[in-house]
């Protein structure tokens, strides 16, 4: 139940020019647990509302009682505003589109107390007339778990790009999780684990099989702290980044009697097979679901944690006993900086999010025409779209220097993807009447020395390329100093791909830590019994040297990693520095 004086907590933080009772969504109905919101006539999966995930989202609402589908209907700006929220009347919208799964950005969305009086009345409406969803059931017959297995297997054997990676006998594996099914009901959760773990096998960052029903149950408790990776191991911060836990000895050796290479070790079943630094990273934001772990291992839940900390030496140890804490700590955009002109006379765009956003981007290469060198951060950007490293290409490449082709990659033919399957992604065929002749030349080079490390399995559409080359825009110049480009295991997806495409330029520098490696064309499709929905890569994806971006990274030039304080908001940057 929330409590007064939480309610008017919320309030009070509530910015002045921000409808505390507003909200951006013209509909919003529930697929189980699981929100589907309209948006200009068309409705979504909504997946971040200014950068702050649904899912985090969602976990605060259920704990204010009656729980996530009036929480969210009725209290998301102080939901909002309980999770850092900036707060503004206009917000940017990540959502996935239901049709195909594809990422959908739609910007400065305005909060209306009219959408919110509509959600809450058609919510009221619902409840009146008892045409309230009942609560999705936990099990399911052995027959439909075994129908479940049949289609995921179709499923994937359709649409999945990377089935012959990593070594993994399809056919096998589902006929082992079919035979393994005794007695008469099957927990659906049970189920969605082993079909996932069995996902996470061939290496696909993408990945995942998501189910309506949490994994965690009402009252689950989690860290009350963030894990992150520094120089000298991984170290403890406090959710709201004001200090670290243990300042004199901030290395965490072990949590619960486990060493922190232990817990990575518990983690990876549930983690894709990719790069070492992907693995680590999501292990340790998994972390945060401790109760949820701790459920998995047999072992008791809501226990106060046994916190071992150590100095990078292991010199000094210090023990400590910790609550663990109501709310799941999040990590937001970081670090949270703004593209400026650093002292020096050095220009510092900052690219938190793949978000599309080329105006901003245009505006600040605007201020930097006179720099003596230019830094361009994207530490912690987990991915989006490509039209930012496009924008920014027009200005890295010279007008006399040859175009450059960033990705080349190829699509599993299925009925569900048209010919223009990876056009959201900027690539096309060789044949693609919109080339001209820089970009073919580039093409026909590239293809001269394309060896592939994997040859994908199946049927396969003919190669497509991503070419990064100058643009034509009114603003681009030809930005011929060096350029240094801060990277690190946050990096995912269209990040990758940014990261792998600069780094060819002859100007360009990597540095900090590798990104986590992954490049997929997501999309999905539902089981018929449970409703589980599986996502899978449908695109198979190079860098021009033929290596996988999938369970490899961006390695970088200049290897940098933070000091523990530089997770702080009042601490350094040793990597920027």
């Amino acid at each position: 139940m929330v409590s007064l004086a939480l309610v008017l907590s919320l309030a009070v933080l509530v910015p002045q020019d921000v409808d505390e009772k507003s909200s951006p969504f013209d509909g919003l109905r529930w697929s189980g647990d699981q929100p589907e919101v309209q948006v200009d006539g068309t409705w979504y999966e909504p997946v971040a509302i200014d950068g702050v995930d649904v899912d985090e989202i969602l976990t605060l609402a259920d704990t204010w009682s009656p729980g996530r589908e009036k929480r969210f209907a009725e209290d998301l700006v102080p939901i909002l505003m309980r999770l850092e929220w900036k707060g503004d009347r206009v917000v940017d919208l990540d959502l996935r589109s239901l049709e195909d799964g594809s990422a959908v950005r739609i910007e400065g969305v305005e909060m209306t107390r009219s959408k919110r009086e509509a959600l809450r009345a058609s919510r009221n409406t619902r409840e009146s007339s008892g045409a309230r969803r009942p609560s999705p059931p936990t099990s399911i017959s052995r027959e439909d778990a075994r129908a479940d297995i049949e289609a995921f297997g179709a499923g994937l054997k359709d649409q999945f790009a990377y089935l012959g990676l990593g070594e993994v006998d399809l056919d096998r594996e589902l006929a082992q999780i079919r035979e393994g099914i005794d007695g008469g009901q099957v927990d659906i959760l049970e189920l969605r684990l082993e079909l996932h773990r069995l996902l996470m096998r061939f290496g696909d960052g993408h990945a995942q099989v998501r189910s309506n029903l949490p994994l965690g149950q009402r009252g689950d408790k989690y860290l009350p702290f963030l894990l992150v990776e520094a120089e000298g191991g991984v170290v403890a911060v406090l959710p709201d980044r004001s200090a670290l836990v243990e300042p004199a000895a901030p290395f965490v050796r072990s949590i619960d009697g486990k060493t922190m290479n232990e817990w990575i070790e518990l983690a990876r079943p549930y983690i894709a097979n990719g790069s070492p630094q992907l693995v680590r990273r999501r292990a340790l934001g998994d972390m945060r679901e401790i109760d949820w772990v701790r459920r998995v291992l047999g072992e008791e839940t809501g226990a106060p944690l046994k916190v071992t900390f150590s100095t990078e030496d292991g010199s000094e140890t210090v023990e400590r006993e910790l609550e663990l804490s109501s709310r799941r700590p999040t990590y937001g955009d970081w670090p949270r900086s703004q593209s400026e002109l650093l002292e020096g006379d050095i220009g510092y765009l900052r690219i938190a999010q793949m978000n599309g956003d080329v105006d901003s981007l245009h505006e600040a290469m605007e201020e930097f025409v006179d720099t003596e060198g230019l830094i361009v951060d994207v530490r912690g950007n987990g991915g989006g779209t490509r039209e930012l490293l496009l924008a920014l290409g027009g200005y890295l490449i010279g007008p006399k220097e040859p175009a450059v082709v960033g990705n080349i990659a190829q699509y599993r033919l299925s009925e569900r993807f048209d010919e223009d399957h990876l056009e959201a992604r900027y690539m096309h065929r060789p044949d693609w009447d919109g080339w001209n002749d820089r970009q073919r030349e580039a093409i026909e080079a590239a293809t001269a020395t394309f060896k592939p490390e994997w040859q994908p399995v199946g049927e396969f559409s003919e190669w497509h390329y991503l070419v990064m080359d100058r643009t034509g825009h009114p603003a681009e110049y030809f930005y011929d100093l060096p350029v240094v480009v801060l990277s690190d295991s946050g990096c995912f997806s269209a990040t990758d791909i940014f990261l792998g495409a600069v780094e060819l330029l002859p100007r360009v520098t990597l540095l900090g830590a590798a990104s986590s490696g992954g490049s997929a064309r997501s999309q999905s499709f539902r089981l018929p019994k449970t409703g589980f929905e599986v996502r899978c890569a449908s695109m198979a994806s190079f860098r021009p040297d033929g290596r996988l971006y999938d369970g490899r990274g961006i390695e970088v030039d200049v290897e940098v990693l933070p000091a523990p304080e530089d997770f702080l908001r009042a601490g350094g940057d040793a990597q920027l520095k």
